[in-house]
């Protein structure tokens, strides 16, 4: 079976025992080209030589374009850094850390604000006490005592200060206000009616002489 080099096109001898379809490499014995042949395998497909040497004018170029492709990735990559620690900054600038002095502006109260809590709070606890004092006392048998001490003690004050709100009442009853405020108001309607009657007597008196 007689193949042509794909290369120097020298035509190479080559046994094909019997079976041409078959697969099989071939060499040039001129210049040393290889290839495979047989099959679906093209002539010129494949190669063992070594590969053809570049043209170093081309291989420069080559350097060069990567290498200026390697710089504008990295000049990206430091753009792209920037720009992602540029906006952590301003974050973390317009993020106000809350300090110390805000969690205690935030929390503390005024002496005012914890007397009056303080107030509320007993104020709650003793009425409380006085509501539910049969419950307290069966819980604490030992301070039964107490507890009812403190149950009549607040109903006589109870009982004073509902004698104190009679006695205000009685008194405002005996100033007559109502009566007060009518004969008021009568005072100011005769006056006011006198004098516009000795505003009308000047009047007239003043119209008299002018006809005379």
């Amino acid at each position: 079976m007689q193949l042509i080099c794909p290369k120097c096109e020298m035509t190479v001898e080559k046994d094909d025992d019997g079976a041409p379809e078959k697969r099989r490499p071939v060499r040039c014995g001129n210049c040393g080209e290889s290839w495979f042949t047989g099959g679906k395998t093209d002539l010129y497909s494949l190669s063992f030589s070594k590969p053809t040497e570049i043209d170093p004018q081309v291989a420069r170029i080559l350097k060069e374009e990567a290498e200026r492709e390697m710089a504008a990735r990295e000049v990206d990559s430091e753009k792209q850094l920037a720009t992602e620690l540029g906006h952590s900054i301003e974050e973390k600038a317009t993020t106000k850390v809350p300090t110390q002095s805000d969690k205690d502006e935030h929390v503390s109260l005024t002496w005012r604000q914890r007397g009056f809590v303080l107030l509320f709070g007993l104020l709650c606890a003793f009425t409380a006490l006085y509501v539910y004092a049969p419950n307290v006392a069966k819980a604490f048998p030992s301070m039964a005592d107490w507890i009812f001490s403190y149950v009549f003690l607040v109903n006589d004050g109870r009982q004073v200060l509902s004698e104190i709100i009679q006695s205000w009442d009685q008194f405002l009853v005996s100033l007559d206000i109502a009566g007060t405020a009518v004969s008021a108001k009568e005072w100011v309607v005769g006056t006011v009616r006198e004098i516009i009657e000795f505003g009308l007597s000047l009047v007239g008196s003043q119209e008299a002489n002018a006809e005379d």
